[in-house]
């Protein structure tokens, strides 16, 4: 027997929980898919590999929860919205006091002080984006009390594999429920969205939708983090003002993070620890899909970390070794190399194709990434003037946790994916939300702003729907 819904929402990570929160506090019909399996893990570090990924670049680590609430799961509670700087270098189609507005409302929904998360501190000539870290979120999914909504079904271990399109216009789809080993429809009486991610949104779409002829997992965008220059103890006191939260450990929980731009670059910068010796390591891990290698990969992180943190507190201590970096993230503007695409050969537990990423950070980037480096670090560094010239280094950083702009918006289907009201273009009643539709991904770590254009799209579908 086929289910019936108002809304049938894909994916529930910070997106998908939002909208489907708030279209169930309106009286709406839910249902809320997810291909995660829902296993509860005791190490929030036990990360997976993407599942609908099958290859992608040595650099590249994209991260899959497996948890419901996505990657909030995995989220270190990081709450800023995007600057309006970063937000100006892109197009949108609305404008940023309207993002504001919005942001204001879920601030005030949730019980946050806005302007502790939007606000912009200019200090010694040098900008910085202030962030709180929110420790009551943690999961999204968890937080908002999902399961405990009487109009909204959940179903984990669940995915779309076809959909009854009529006149531009989602009728049902076709789910498999791996749980109970069933293929089942849903019939969609007002709207779908899909709000799998920056890598899900497009794995689904192009699977069951589109073809490769068109700009869906295309522009895939990322932050490429790398921690550069060694800080000793004693100054510590000169860069804690932009440190980590475990660095300042401050009862408010704030955090101002550093950040410049030249020409259409950003980049951002926050005080750390040196690099973790055993990322390489954990790269690895995440990407082996064999249960014996991964038992191994673990005890030899666990060793090498222990081994290298001890050996690096007597050199520090003996004052020949620094403690501390600078963690530098940057933005990357959209170039259609940088893509997803179909592989014809593989395909995931649901039967769905899997998907390639092709993804570089090209030599004109690199190049500006080194001048935004040394203008910080550098011969006339404002942090640190030194001869010694950083260079971006590929092999040294981590990147995969916050892709984006893969379904953008754009004013047409020439020049996007969804419209300003994240509709797919040339379908009725097909939408998009989350960090794939962002028509530029800055710095700024997009959770937020993810959460802000979900509550943005449930009052626009709200009212559309009313007014039908």
């Amino acid at each position: 027997m086929a289910l019936d819904c108002d809304y049938l929402i894909i994916g529930t990570g910070p997106a998908g929980s939002v909208l489907s929160c708030n279209l169930a506090d309106n009286g709406s019909k839910v249902i809320l898919l997810d291909r995660a399996n829902n296993l509860k893990k005791t190490d929030k570090n036990s990360f997976i590999f993407s599942p609908y990924i099958e290859n992608c670049p040595d650099y590249y680590t994209p991260l899959f929860s497996n948890q419901l609430g996505g990657n909030s799961a995995l989220w270190n509670n990081k709450v800023y919205l995007i600057s309006e700087d970063e937000f100006k270098s892109g197009d949108w189609g609305f404008g940023y006091n309207e993002l504001i507005e919005n942001s204001k409302e879920l601030a005030k929904k949730f019980k946050i002080n806005h302007d502790e998360i939007s606000k912009i501190i200019k200090k010694n000539k040098l900008n910085y984006s202030q962030s709180k870290r929110v420790k009551k979120f943690g999961n999204i999914f968890d937080f908002l009390k999902i399961k405990d909504k009487s109009n909204i079904q959940v179903f984990s271990n669940s995915s779309p594999i076809g959909l009854n399109i009529k006149n531009n216009k989602i009728i049902s789809a076709k789910v498999f429920f791996k749980d109970y080993n069933e293929k089942k429809d849903i019939n969609i009486n007002k709207d779908i969205i899909f709000c799998a991610g920056g890598l899900g949104n497009p794995a689904i779409i192009k699977n069951l939708i589109y073809n490769d002829d068109n700009l869906i997992g295309k522009n895939l965008c990322d932050h490429a983090h790398i921690n550069l220059a060694e800080i000793k103890k004693e100054n510590l006191k000169s860069y804690s003002y932009f440190g980590k939260y475990f660095i300042n450990d401050n009862d408010n929980n704030l955090e101002q993070n550093l950040y410049i731009k030249d020409d259409e670059y950003f980049a951002g910068v926050n005080f750390d620890f040196l690099p973790d010796p055993a990322r390489i390591l954990k790269r690895i891990f995440i990407k082996s899909r064999s249960s014996i290698s991964k038992y191994v990969l673990k005890i030899l992180i666990k060793y090498y970390s222990f081994s290298y943190k001890v050996f690096s507190k007597i050199l520090s201590i003996l004052n020949i070794k620094g403690k501390y970096s600078f963690e530098f993230f940057f933005s990357q503007k959209k170039n259609t190399h940088n893509n997803l695409e179909i592989n014809h050969n593989k395909i995931d537990s649901f039967g769905l194709k899997k998907l390639n990423i092709n993804w570089n950070i090209n030599k004109e980037e690199q190049l500006n990434y080194e001048k935004l480096i040394n203008e910080l670090v550098g011969e006339n560094g404002k942090l640190v003037k030194t001869n010694k010239e950083y260079l971006f280094d590929k092999k040294k950083i981590f990147v995969g946790l916050h892709p984006s702009c893969t379904t953008h918006i754009g004013k047409d289907n020439i020049n996007g994916c969804v419209d300003n009201n994240l509709k797919l273009f040339n379908y009725d009643n097909i939408y998009v939300s989350g960090s794939s539709v962002f028509s530029i991904n800055g710095f700024t770590n997009p959770t937020w702003t993810i959460m802000v254009l979900s509550h943005r799209l449930s009052k626009f579908l709200l009212n559309k729907n009313k007014s039908n």
